[in-house]
């Protein structure tokens, strides 16, 4: 009824949206005399800062720039090499690259956010790499005909794209996705799947919550899936083809983790104001992209969440030897040739220190020659997979790591 609710009150909104986009552009327009004042600069803070507050963001698209190497330039294209109900394999290939490129799987956390929300962290392998991305889709477009997703059937989504990727292959799996990327590399070794990585990199991923609790990790010890069902599960409402799915929507997720940060979100968006009204356009330019792209979210078949939260949070099946694939069990000690990078965040307040890391003991099998991990200085989760530090120090080490294993 939540959902249902939300829904209308979004749609309400519309026309008032409307009239404000109107009226920023009047104001703002290249021939108002009065866009360029001091007074014309505040108004068009005070609206636009308005409208963003009440706007229903959309998902953003790839669209990657032309690779540059050398002064020249190679354009990217993409294309949809799979088409699940639940999500679309991309294709990014620039142009000019050699046919042998090895292959990159870039596993996106499906957590409510979209794929695009690392589009930053894919960009960096472009140059070298045939990057393939799991592009999620929202639940609420998904008809109930197509069936339940769940852990299981996101386990089976990643295995089935390493086989249509081939022998040789790699794969990148970035925060939440990094237990299922587990979990499949794992039954593939097990079964000595010829399709199973050459390399897994896993960064700020939830392997072992129960190492270096934190705020989050204990904000999960008071949960039950019983309340979490309860208060979380919505039904998709009639007007969108998903009508009657059970979802987490992705409004709620994103309440959450602003939740989290509400301080520095405030403080954010008051300087936002500040940059515009102060006509500095850089700057506010920056928070735009950011906030474009993180405002905008998906709802998650609830079957996935609860099974994730149960499985990965309540549960820690898989460090405690209890996950299960479709009734068969699951051991990291069955990888015994694929090379393993993890990777956290110094000051991540949502994966702590050594909760990726533990993936490393699970997989005791695995030569030790074929581990490392990283943890990078001064980064917090979304610094880990984003930004100045990510291009300079992490992106080159998961390079290095991948060619050094290919």
């Amino acid at each position: 009824m939540q959902y249902h609710i939300y829904d209308l009150y979004r749609q309400s909104l519309v026309p008032i949206n409307t009239a404000l986009d109107l009226t920023h552009d009047i104001i703002t327009h290249e021939k108002n005399p009065f866009s360029k004042t001091k007074l014309g600069r505040f108004r068009k803070a005070f609206l636009e800062s308005t409208i963003r507050l009440l706007k229903h963001y959309q998902k953003q698209g790839f669209e990657y720039e032309p690779v540059v190497i050398d002064d020249v330039e190679y354009a990217v294209h993409e294309d949809i090499v799979m088409d699940k109900p639940f999500c679309h394999l991309l294709r990014f290939r620039r142009e000019g690259l050699p046919t042998d490129a090895p292959k990159l799987l870039c596993v996106a956390a499906l957590s409510g956010h979209h794929a695009t929300l690392s589009r930053e962290t894919f960009r960096e392998f472009l140059d070298t790499y045939e990057v393939y991305v799991t592009d999620w889709l929202d639940a609420r477009d998904v008809p109930l005909t197509e069936g339940k997703f769940g852990f299981e059937e996101y386990v089976a989504y990643l295995i089935e794209f390493m086989e249509f990727m081939g022998p040789g292959s790699h794969m990148f799996a970035i925060c939440q996705a990094a237990v299922p990327g587990l979990t499949a590399v794992a039954h593939m070794s097990k079964h000595d799947n010829p399709a199973r990585p050459k390399t897994l990199t896993m960064m700020a991923g939830p392997i072992d919550i129960r190492v270096n609790p934190n705020e989050f990790t204990k904000r999960v010890d008071k949960m039950s899936a019983k309340a979490l069902k309860r208060v979380l599960i919505h039904k998709v409402p009639s007007r969108y083809p998903g009508a009657g799915r059970k979802v987490y929507p992705g409004m709620l997720q994103l309440g959450g983790f602003m939740s989290m940060n509400m301080k520095s979100h405030i403080q954010k968006h008051v300087q936002f104001f500040k940059d515009i009204a102060h006509g500095r356009v850089d700057e506010a330019d920056r928070h735009r992209d950011f906030y474009d792209e993180y405002m905008a979210v998906l709802d998650m078949d609830a079957d996935y969440y609860m099974e994730t939260m149960e499985r990965v949070f309540l549960d820690q099946k898989l460090p405690k030897g209890a996950m299960t694939y479709y009734g068969e069990p699951v051991s990291c000690s069955d990888i015994k040739d694929v090379a393993i990078f993890t990777l956290e965040g110094e000051k991540d307040d949502m994966i702590s220190l050594g909760q990726t890391e533990a993936a490393l003991n699970l997989c005791d099998q695995l030569p030790k020659k074929l581990k490392k991990h990283h943890v990078q200085l001064d980064v917090g989760h979304y610094g880990i997979f984003n930004g100045s530090k990510y291009r300079k120090f992490v992106a080159p080490l998961i390079k290095e790591w991948i060619d050094g294993h290919n």
